[in-house]
């Protein structure tokens, strides 16, 4: 049982406006994905002008629909593009909000559902000297392509919190954690989770989140 401290969450939603980016040049911000845009304004809400000590980035899929653009081009005997690729692997949203922001916070970019994220966050919380450290946790996601067998629709989202060890307000029971072949749903499992009452939990069943 892990016991941790979770900010407001920051959810975006692929349907909704992204007002946090409007600090981000104009110019830079159309080349972003949509799945980019919603991962950094979740993020950009969360700080709000403050400082964490460690970025968790999650994502099961990330910017898959940049990898298929790409094999594309190969099978037309094409040279994928440079920055396009750049742009495809599992870092990239975090280097782009690192560039973008400004912002040299050391971070890890998972292949993660968000409670393997808070898993992270904890076990970076535990181990690091930095007294009152808190950590800056990114979930995002959205749908694969329909080419791809795993596909399943669903409309593209980010979620984030800072995480700290102070006044722990969540109890997380590792062993009890479900695994989802779709890790989206258990970031929003976890938001329903989150927003519901404490009466209104009395009811639901044994599950790996408690608040506390």
């Amino acid at each position: 049982m892990i016991q941790i401290n979770v900010s407001p969450l920051y959810m975006s939603r692929a349907e909704e406006t992204v007002p946090a980016l409007e600090q981000i040049p104009a110019m830079q911000r159309r080349r972003l994905s949509g799945i980019a845009k919603l991962a950094l304004n979740s993020a950009i809400q969360s700080l709000n002008a403050e400082s964490v000590d460690y970025i968790v980035w999650a994502s099961q899929y990330g910017d898959e629909h940049k990898t298929l653009k790409i094999l594309a081009d190969v099978l037309q005997d094409q040279t994928p593009s440079p920055t396009q690729f750049s742009t495809s692997v599992h870092n990239a949203i975090a280097g782009l909000y690192s560039i973008l922001c400004q912002d040299a916070t050391p971070s890890t970019s998972l292949a993660a559902s968000w409670s393997e994220a808070l898993i992270e966050a904890y076990a970076w919380l535990k181990t690091t000297p930095k007294p009152n450290a808190r950590v800056l946790v990114v979930y995002y996601d959205e749908a694969l392509p329909e080419i791809y067998q795993e596909f399943q629709p669903f409309s593209g989202f980010a979620m984030s919190a800072i995480i700290s060890l102070e006044a722990p307000n969540l109890q997380l029971d590792v062993n009890a954690l479900t695994h989802h072949r779709h890790k989206y749903l258990d970031a929003q499992k976890f938001y329903d989770f989150w927003q519901q009452s404490e009466q209104n939990q009395e009811h639901l069943p044994t599950q790996a989140w408690q608040k506390c």
